[in-house]
């Protein structure tokens, strides 16, 4: 399946604009992992904010998989209006 420049444009903005949601929200259960998560956080932000889309895009994604991991398990916890972002199997 192939995107236009377009539809990127979208699901970046999109995925960018959810993460600083969670971010504002998040609450960590256990401090080990939150200046790990962070710092994926932040090199994302300035990528973005450098227009290096492709680099942000990518840590979207993987944050999205650190953030579900770590629901999953446990170790966080988001606002309840924010779980249909997440693949919740717990």
């Amino acid at each position: 399946m192939r995107i236009n420049e377009e539809e990127f444009f979208y699901y970046l903005d999109r995925e960018y604009k959810k993460l600083e949601l969670i971010f504002k929200n998040i609450r960590f259960l256990d401090n080990r992992f939150e200046k790990f998560v962070i710092s994926y956080y932040n090199d994302m932000k300035y990528f973005y904010e450098n227009k290096d889309f492709v680099k942000a895009f990518e840590l979207e994604n993987y944050i999205w998989g650190i953030l579900d991991t770590l629901v999953n398990l446990g170790l966080i916890e988001v606002p309840e209006e924010y779980k249909k972002w997440f693949k919740l199997f717990i």
